[in-house]
């Protein structure tokens, strides 16, 4: 036989309870508490598998909007111990696929609507099929164009509990039928059905089970967060050194200027016959050399080099001076240097 449960409760303003924060939690909703003027959140529970809002015939749309309805019932119940809500609470048999869950909730609602309820449904599971229950949250006032009417009183007594349990009954069994199970499940208790047992007690949430959970998950989110801010961290240099603050401002200023800095104007056309030079340089690189020359010019300092023969031809003499950085032609696209103070000339090699 598969497991019976289902629970009836009242949730009463007397109580200190708030149908906006209950309806929130059961939907995994945020929604706003205009009594209490304030957010009730609830939202990113991930056990909540389907809910809905199921009316009876003849009820505005705008209750169909969870955030509207349960604040406009707030709103209707005047008295400081209101009962805002019923509530009927049933587990779900293991033994009934998941594709039925919906069907089961919505002909459980639809009882209560066809007697003047407005039932807000929800459907929990963990993940894991051990706990597949579902809530109905159920206005206690009758409905109409207007809002809320009076209270239907039919909800006051014991019977209520008792039709509860028999419509669960039948409602499972049909589903369980229908999904080719022979297991049913039977509304009566053991002592009713003269059945030597003692009966299973509902478990229900454990406050220091949750509460060791959290504190397990407040701790891993400690240990996965970052130690030190990302933008307190300090940049290394090509070593893996770190750099100096100080010395990393200076180079964001530097670089802020080079992106400011005007472009350099364009260069201006070179003056002269570029084929004339290169033919010069190319005549000054074809010029022999003696052994002894070769080698007091690969001893001599680089600024005492002047003193050796100068073979220019005279006629090459103008055209050296128009390109007097005999590389320049190797570029045509960049402005010549500019020419540097003229220095003292060497001694002639009779000075010396």
């Amino acid at each position: 036989m598969a497991i019976y449960h289902l629970n009836v409760k009242n949730i009463s303003r007397g109580d200190g309870r708030s149908i906006v924060a209950a309806a929130a939690y059961r939907a995994g909703e945020v929604l706003p508490n205009e009594v209490e003027e304030r957010l009730s959140d609830f939202g990113g529970r991930r056990d909540v598998v389907a809910t809905e809002i199921r009316l009876p015939a003849g009820a505005p749309e705008w209750m169909l909007n969870r955030a509207s309805l349960w604040n406009a019932v707030e709103v209707a119940e005047k008295r400081k111990d209101a009962r805002l809500a019923k509530e009927v609470e049933f587990a779900l048999p293991l033994e009934l696929p998941r594709s039925a869950w919906l069907d089961v909730a919505r002909a459980m609602a639809d009882a209560y609507t066809a007697q003047g309820f407005v039932v807000d449904l929800a459907i929990h599971d963990d993940g894991a099929r051990r706990n597949p229950h579902v809530h109905l949250l159920m206005s206690t006032r009758r409905v109409g164009q207007d809002g809320f009417g009076l209270k239907i009183r039919s909800a006051d007594g014991k019977q209520f509990v008792t039709e509860a349990r028999a419509l669960w009954e039948g409602i499972a069994n049909a589903a369980l039928g229908k999904a080719g199970h022979a297991v049913t499940i039977d509304s009566r208790s053991y002592a009713k059905r003269k059945v030597d047992h003692v009966p299973g007690r509902h478990r229900g949430p454990d406050p220091e089970e949750r509460r060791a959970k959290r504190a397990h998950a407040q701790r891993e989110r400690q240990q996965m967060a970052p130690r030190e801010p990302d933008e307190d961290l300090p940049v290394p240099d090509p070593d893996g050194s770190p750099i100096h603050p100080q010395e990393l401002a200076a180079a964001e200023e530097r670089m802020l200027d080079d992106l400011h800095r005007p472009a350099l104007a364009e260069a201006p056309p070179l003056r002269g016959d570029l084929d004339a030079a290169r033919a010069v340089v190319d005549r000054q690189n074809a010029l022999e050399m003696s052994e002894d020359a070769a080698a007091a010019y690969r001893l001599a300092p680089e600024n005492h080099l002047d003193w050796l023969d100068d073979k220019t031809r005279p006629e090459d003499v103008p055209t050296l001076e128009r390109w007097e950085n005999h590389l320049d032609w190797l570029d045509t696209t960049s402005q010549p240097p500019a020419r540097s103070p003229e220095l003292p000339s060497e001694p002639e090699r009779g000075e010396r």
